[in-house]
């Protein structure tokens, strides 16, 4: 069994691989595409990605307040530098090391191997993506709807759109429905027949208590408001330090569905997939060049995630954390 698991985690990492290298291998196949690329880079505005750099710096911090919001809503309490030093080897798993394990992972390990539940440091990282997702599709909505006539110049990126609204959609309904079985006590009250009936009773009794914790919730999503806010900014720097003169809500407004597409599990980091979406939006609705698209993706995918260097350095100080996260992971189907 721990064969198979293993083979099928490297068989996933493979594919990924070989999606990743293939589709950035098309994009760069033209001698005339890598020039350009090459050019866009060398004279690209310093000021504006350090500029992103530091926005992104900010992103994180608050990602460590909301987290902590969550932490203390369930009755974990650690260090505030300890949260940071976790937060930043999971931005450092989730960016630089190839098909290790995922960050959220790595920061429920953490809180394992400090004496907490598994159930309650699962739900502190759920809970954390689930509040990032309810302020994007707060945005998406707003956005969409600000800039629906520019967006509207092609059917292309409003068939794009229409996926990525119906996903959140989707995902509302569940976040909704969850939200309602744990209001009327179904998660105590379980069939005979469910499985993992501990599980799911001690997840479903975190979930409550941070629900009946409404303010702090609700100060959680103001907080991934602002957060993505700073999100969007960092790929407007980027685009600023090219040269590309787009207002910060019209290119926000593409955001959301460069992530949802680039979060398809079809790649490695998303990468090749984010920069194909970059094409198509930004060349159907801006008329920017491929290499211009492409540098936009890549550089501001760097920029979002350079902390993640720090991470590598504080790494050593969390001897085998990679690994109980790794060990922790459930195996591909």
């Amino acid at each position: 069994m721990a064969v198979s698991s293993m083979f099928k985690r490297w068989l996933l990492i493979l594919l990924q691989t070989g999606v990743t290298v293939g589709l950035l291998a098309f994009f760069f196949r033209d001698s005339e595409f890598r020039h350009d690329v090459l050019h866009a880079v060398r004279n690209s505005d310093v000021r504006w990605l350090a500029a992103g750099v530091l926005i992104a710096g900010i992103e994180n911090l608050l990602g460590v307040v909301r987290w902590r919001i969550f932490l203390r809503g369930l009755g974990m309490s650690i260090p505030f530098w300890k949260s940071a030093q976790v937060c930043l080897v999971a931005l450092f798993c989730n960016t630089f090391m190839l098909g290790a394990v995922g960050g959220d992972l790595v920061r429920a390990a953490y809180l394992v191997r400090q004496g907490f539940g598994k159930t309650e440091s699962l739900l502190s990282v759920v809970i954390d993506r689930v509040s990032g997702l309810g302020a994007l599709i707060v945005y998406t909505l707003v956005l969409t709807a600000w800039n629906h006539e520019w967006l509207l110049q092609s059917r292309l990126v409003v068939k794009l759109f229409a996926f990525v609204i119906l996903y959140q959609f989707c995902a509302l309904v569940l976040i909704a429905a969850s939200l309602v079985c744990v209001a009327r006590g179904m998660t105590e009250r379980l069939p005979k027949w469910a499985p993992f009936p501990e599980f799911v009773r001690k997840f479903g009794a975190g979930y409550a208590r941070l629900a009946r914790d409404w303010r702090a919730s609700l100060a959680a999503v103001g907080l991934s408001l602002v957060m993505l806010i700073g999100y969007f900014s960092v790929f407007w720097c980027t685009a600023r330090a090219f040269g590309l003169e787009i207002s910060f809500l019209r290119l926000s407004t593409l955001i959301p569905v460069t992530d949802l597409i680039s979060a398809l599990p079809i790649s490695i980091g998303g990468l090749g997939v984010r920069e194909g979406a970059f094409i198509v939006l930004l060349g159907e609705l801006a008329a920017v060049p491929r290499a211009m698209a492409v540098s936009i993706s890549l550089v501001g995918y760097l920029v979002n995630s350079s902390w993640g260097l720090a991470g590598a350095a504080i790494l050593p100080f969390f001897k085998g954390l990679v690994r109980e996260a790794r060990h922790a992971a459930p195996a591909p189907p």
